[in-house]
């Protein structure tokens, strides 16, 4: 291992490496790697070594126990009929990937190109299609079908690891990944979530879902539900439906959907000064909400119908909110084919890579939905230490709570998750480092709770590497104000809370309400009737 820095990865021949600068500078970017092009004679001094070819094993002149990654056959320029990559169930892969079948649409027409043997004496199985081998390991050595090609000028390195396409990112990832264990950033521990949007507690059900009956079952069956509730309904809650929530002893969470729940409205936003009016009323009905019910509303958006300006988003981190959660991080960026992924020009390939994304200074936590899941996505998701948030709305609770209970098993079964509400799950969005007694964290959130592992008595904070402009942000713990890089003294077992605050903070107490409009009131008790009456109008039919 090249010391605490990254490590050094041969790439032979070097044409391969030359000819996918945008791939490996993606790749350098995401992990503590330096890709060097080296002949097949100059093979010493490497931490591990990638062969893109179907020439033959590995080269004499490298070292035996040199970790070694053999890629046969570019993967094919495009998509073809899916075939499913069975990933085996074994220790050697990632628990989140062991007994995974991902499609991909770029397998088929590599099967029969390759003239290397995968499956050689000895060699472990990691990955099959059709019983064919597609990725092997014997001892410090292993081999994979497909190279990726070259990334596209604005294509994402997620746009390799998703549904329909994975096979030849994967195993490339999965090895960088094991050679960089003792170095790279630590993720935050798995978490989960599931989440409905629009109930209010106006009534103990909304539509198909009873809070009392919801809570009871997902107290006992270990899982969260968040209810993103529009604020403009806090303006009343029934004692019974409150009674719920509390004997559902933290199992059932609230947190916002907007402000009037008027369409889109969070993307209709076209100035800094509306969305902060827009977020400072919101935030003002949740606490007005809180205090009299003693319920509290988490500071975590959810845009109505996935529609969110750079100006809310502004408001947002301007008027306190933690993060929001959507299904992209972009949603004023159209771009075909992947849509969920578009980004601004400046953004970089890192999209959707983290387990969470800096948006114009506010953490973007991606979700899915729970009707039509993918599991092949929810694998991927899982595998690169995002947390898994899936949503829908009451009729996704027809047929009571026990409807929920594949979904929740389903991801208990690719990753046992900390099953939490996302407020929960923003405030562990924070990597780790540690060298020692000394524990460095990098920030992916606004506020974090930080739990001082035994052993560490100095923290270092740093913030994000992208996504967030330094000086515009205020760091402090409970205790003081802290500069980024500035050693902490703190005690192994406690507790540390960690806030990021604006320095353009603005009090939502003194922010004007926006221009009053009775016809986003009509609409909102339209919906909401229209909720309430699903119930009975499906016990007709």
């Amino acid at each position: 291992m090249s010391g605490a820095g990254p490590i050094a990865v041969g790439v032979t021949p070097a044409q391969q490496l030359e000819s996918r600068p945008r791939l490996f500078a993606a790749l350098e970017a995401a992990l503590p790697v330096r890709f060097e092009g080296r002949p097949a004679d100059a093979l010493r001094d490497l931490d591990a070594l990638l062969i893109l070819g179907d020439a033959g094993g590995v080269p004499t002149t490298a070292p035996a126990d040199l970790p070694t990654l053999a890629l046969a056959v570019p993967e094919p320029d495009g998509p073809g009929e899916s075939r499913h990559n069975v990933h085996a169930d074994l220790e050697l892969l990632d628990r989140r990937l062991r007994a995974a079948s991902l499609p991909d649409e770029r397998l088929e027409e590599a099967l029969g190109l390759s003239t290397r043997d995968l499956d050689g004496e000895g060699a472990a199985v990691l990955a099959s299609c059709d019983g064919a081998p597609t990725w092997t390991r014997n001892g410090a050595s292993e081999s994979a079908l497909l190279i990726p090609v070259e990334l596209g000028p604005r294509e994402a390195l997620r746009e390799r690891l998703c549904n329909g396409r994975s096979a030849a990112l994967l195993p490339l990832l999965h090895f960088l990944r094991v050679q960089t264990e003792a170095i790279r950033w630590q993720p935050p521990a798995p978490r989960a979530s599931l989440l409905f949007d629009d109930p209010n507690l106006h009534w103990p059900s909304y539509g198909f879902v009873k809070l009392g009956e919801l809570g009871r079952h997902a107290r006992e069956h270990g899982y969260h539900v968040a209810l993103a509730t529009v604020p403009l309904d806090a303006w009343f809650a029934h004692p019974a439906a409150l009674r719920a929530l509390q004997e559902s002893d933290g199992a059932i969470s609230l947190l916002a959907h907007g402000n009037d729940h008027d369409g889109g409205e969070l993307g209709r936003v076209a100035t800094e000064t509306d969305g902060v009016s827009l977020a400072a009323q919101a935030r003002r009905r949740i606490e007005a909400f809180g205090r009299r019910t003693g319920v509290a509303v988490d500071r975590v958006m959810v845009p109505p119908h996935e529609a969110c300006s750079q100006a809310t988003l502004s408001g947002l981190r301007r008027c306190g909110f933690e993060a929001i959660t959507m299904t992209r991080p972009f949603p004023w960026v159209e771009f075909e084919p992947h849509s969920w992924l578009a980004r601004p020009d400046d953004a970089g390939p890192l999209v959707g890579w983290g387990s969470a994304e800096f948006v114009e200074g506010v953490p973007v936590l991606l979700r899915h939905p729970i009707a039509g899941r993918s599991r092949a996505e929810l694998t991927l998701r899982a595998f690169l230490d995002q947390p898994l948030i899936l949503y829908g709305h009451h009729e996704d609770a027809l047929g009571g709570p026990e409807a929920l209970l594949e979904t929740v098993e389903e991801v208990n079964r690719i990753a046992p998750a900390r099953w939490c509400s996302p407020s929960e799950i923003a405030a562990a969005s924070f990597e780790t480092r540690r060298d020692g007694s000394r524990l460095t964290v990098r920030l992916l959130t606004r506020k974090a709770r930080i739990e001082v592992p035994a052993g560490v008595d100095e923290l270092t904070l740093e913030l994000p590497a992208a996504g967030l402009e330094a000086d515009r942000e205020t760091l402090s713990t409970a205790r003081e104000e802290v500069d980024p890089g500035e050693p902490l003294t703190v005690e192994p077992g406690s507790s540390l809370e960690v806030t990021l605050s604006p320095v353009d903070a603005i009090d939502p107490a003194a922010v004007p309400a926006p221009r009053h409009r009775p016809l986003a009131v009509a609409r909102r008790l339209a919906s909401e009737g229209r909720d309430r009456l699903q119930p009975l109008a499906a016990r007709i039919r």
